[in-house]
């Protein structure tokens, strides 16, 4: 999709779910963002747009369409994935222009409901990083990459809360490996 299509669909937005309220906003695609599919900076008023999640991941390579839920939104195509995220990260500006706090706030969970996101993530597959760092816990087999490698014994936290009353607890250290990419 193209900038000025991208501001048009903003402009939209704006008018649809913002009472037109939102100031002019520049938006540009990233290569860069990898595990966001998109993300504002509130002062500059400029978002950015993932290519890996919001092109790249919609490419289809077998007979079905490639389905994920964005913002707890079923989406099969990449122009419905990149408008459930410009509303997301249009909820951020919409919460600053208004002088709340713009992170994922009760308010923030509000408007995104009452604009038909029932959560605030997606669950598109993020692309095999090149370098860094697997790790995974030894009980519930959990697994996520990091670029750099952690400095000290670290734990599931998800079985840390569960099992351990949200304490470290040395039954779910992590465990990690370094990522070879192969040539």
């Amino acid at each position: 999709m193209e900038n000025t299509d991208l501001q048009a669909l903003y402009t939209e937005l704006n008018a649809t779910y913002f009472e037109g309220c939102l100031p002019p906003c520049r938006i540009a695609w990233s290569r860069q963002l990898t595990r966001a599919a998109g993300n504002i900076d509130v002062r500059q008023k400029t978002i950015k747009l993932s290519v890996p999640l919001l092109v790249d991941a919609f490419r289809v390579y077998s007979l079905f369409p490639t389905e994920y839920k964005v913002c707890g939104v079923l989406c099969d195509s990449s122009s419905l994935a990149l408008r459930e995220i410009l509303k997301h990260e249009m909820i951020h500006l919409w919460l600053h222009v208004r002088g709340l706090p713009s992170g994922h706030t009760m308010e923030f969970r509000a408007k995104a409901r009452a604009i038909g996101q029932p959560r605030t993530r997606h669950n598109i597959t993020l692309p095999t990083p090149r370098s860094g760092w697997v790790y995974a816990c030894p009980v519930c087999n959990n697994q996520f990459t990091r670029r750099r490698r952690y400095g000290h014994a670290v734990a599931c936290s998800r079985c840390c809360k569960h099992f351990n009353g949200g304490q470290f607890d040395e039954r779910f250290k992590l465990r990690g490996r370094k990522i070879i990419q192969k040539t």
